[in-house]
C-alpha cells in the first residue's frame, strides 16, 4: 500500500463549482484516496485569489470566449475561487482524511497570469489568455530577480490557504522559444555556463524548491524537467511522461516520484483508448527501478484534465470506475483477476450511486488493445480541428 493515493480535478479549464468537487470528494475519500491535488492555473484561467496581484482575480481570470476542440462559447468564461472557499474545501478534506495540494504551473503554462502582468515576460506586452488547448510559447522570464519575488509572494498566498506540506509547481511543457530570443535569459545562461534549456529551467525551479523548503514545504514537478541533471533532489517527481530513462535515473538516484503514468491513469480520455481493465494492469514496478529506486515511488495519482469536459455528469462518467482500479493498485489490492475486480466494482457502483455519482455504463468498462487506434481516432475527430492543429504549429 502506498502512502500516497492522489487523483487531480484541473479547475483552470473549466471551472467546477465547489459543491461538485464536495461530491467528488466524498466518493474518492470512500475509495481511500487521500491526497486531493488541485489543478488552479493555466493558459486558459487562473483561479486562485490573491490578494497583493489583483490582476490575477479578474483580468488573468476570465477568457473572452472558448473554443475547447469543436465546441465553441461565444461568451467570456471564467471565476476564481475565493481564499474562503478554498479554505473550505481543505476542512472539508481534512474531515475525510484527504490533504490538498494545490497547484500554481510555472514556468509555462502561464499565457493568463502574463495577460494581467506581461512585465513578468521576456519583453513581450501584449500577451493574451488563450481561449482553446495546447502548448504556449508565453512563459516567464526567470532571468529576473523580479520574476522570483513575484513568484515567492504568490507562493505565500497560497501556503496560508493550503496548510499541507506539498505545494505543485508544475514544470511542464515549457517551450523554450521566448528564453532562445531574449537578451537577459541568454546573458544569464553564458554566465552560468549553461546550454540545455530545461537545465536553464531546473535553475528557476530549484529557486522555488528551496523557499518552500524554507517555508517547511515541499515541491513536486512534472517529470518534462528531468532530463536537466541538474534538478534539486528535494523535489518530488510526477511521472506522467511514460519510458522516461531521466526520470527513472532520477528515482534510482534517491528521488522520490509519484506515478500518474499517462497512457494509463488519465481519465479524460475515452474507455476506447484507456480502459477499465488497462488501467487494473499498470505495475508500479516500471523498468528500470532498482529495488532502492522502487522504495522512492512513495505513490499513485490519477488525473482529470478538463479540456473537453464541462458538466459533472460526464466528469464523473469519464472517472467512475476506472479511479477505483487506480484505488485498488495504491492500496495493493490489485492481485485478483480482473474478473474477480469487476465483481467489487459492480457493489462500489451500487453504493457511490446511492451518493448520487455518475458511472459509465458497464459495456464501455472493458476493450481490447485492439480498440485502442479506433478510439484514438474517434477522440481526435471530435476534438481535433484546423485551427488546433494550426495554432499547435504556430504555438501562438
Amino acid at each position: 500500500m502506498y502512502d500516497y493515493r492522489g487523483f487531480m480535478i484541473d479547475s483552470a479549464r473549466h471551472y467546477q463549482p465547489i459543491e461538485d468537487i464536495k461530491e467528488i470528494i466524498r466518493a474518492m475519500a470512500k475509495l481511500k484516496f487521500n491526497k486531493f491535488h488541485w489543478h488552479l492555473t493555466e493558459d486558459q484561467g487562473w483561479r486562485i485569489e490573491i490578494e497583493k496581484y489583483p490582476l490575477l482575480n479578474t483580468k488573468a481570470a476570465i477568457r473572452p470566449y472558448s473554443d475547447f476542440g469543436k465546441t465553441h462559447r461565444d461568451e467570456p468564461y471564467g471565476i476564481i475561487y475565493t481564499k474562503d472557499e478554498m479554505r473550505d474545501i481543505v476542512k472539508f478534506c481534512g474531515e475525510l482524511g484527504i490533504d490538498v495540494i494545490p497547484e500554481f504551473d510555472m514556468p509555462g503554462h502561464t499565457s493568463a497570469l502574463l495577460s494581467a502582468y506581461p512585465e513578468y515576460s521576456c519583453g513581450k506586452k501584449d500577451i493574451k489568455i488563450k481561449t482553446h488547448q495546447g502548448i504556449y510559447k508565453d512563459i516567464l522570464c526567470i532571468a529576473k530577480d523580479e520574476t522570483v519575488e513575484f513568484v515567492k509572494d504568490i507562493l505565500d498566498e497560497i501556503m496560508e490557504i493550503f496548510p499541507y506540506e506539498y505545494i505543485h509547481i508544475g514544470g511542464d511543457e515549457v517551450p523554450s522559444a521566448q528564453w532562445e530570443n531574449c537578451v537577459l535569459c541568454q546573458s544569464v545562461m553564458n554566465t552560468l555556463g549553461i546550454t540545455d534549456y530545461t537545465e536553464y529551467q531546473n535553475t528557476f525551479i530549484n529557486k522555488i524548491i528551496d523557499y518552500l523548503e524554507s517555508k517547511g514545504r515541499h515541491g513536486i514537478v512534472w517529470n518534462d524537467i528531468a532530463k536537466g541533471k541538474n534538478l534539486d533532489k528535494r523535489a518530488v517527481i510526477q511521472y506522467w511522461k511514460e519510458n522516461d530513462k531521466a526520470t527513472i535515473e532520477f528515482i534510482n538516484s534517491g528521488g522520490k516520484a509519484i506515478l500518474s503514468p499517462f497512457s494509463y491513469y488519465y481519465t479524460d480520455y475515452y474507455y476506447e483508448i484507456t480502459p477499465l481493465n488497462r488501467v487494473y494492469s499498470f505495475n508500479p514496478d516500471l523498468k528500470g527501478l532498482t529495488e532502492e529506486g522502487k522504495k522512492n515511488i512513495i505513490g499513485l495519482e490519477t488525473p482529470m484534465w478538463t479540456e473537453y469536459v464541462e458538466t459533472k455528469e460526464y466528469m464523473q462518467k469519464l472517472m467512475f470506475p476506472r479511479v477505483i482500479a487506480t484505488a485498488y493498485t495504491a492500496l495493493g489490492k490489485n492481485d485478483m483477476p480482473y474478473s474477480r475486480f469487476l465483481c467489487d466494482v459492480r457493489a462500489i457502483r451500487a453504493e457511490l450511486e446511492k451518493d448520487g455519482i455518475v458511472f459509465e455504463d458497464e459495456k464501455e468498462w472493458t476493450y481490447s488493445r485492439a480498440h485502442n487506434p479506433i478510439g484514438w481516432k474517434k477522440f481526435a475527430n471530435d476534438h481535433y480541428t484546423k485551427d488546433f492543429f494550426k495554432a499547435l504549429k504556430d504555438n501562438e
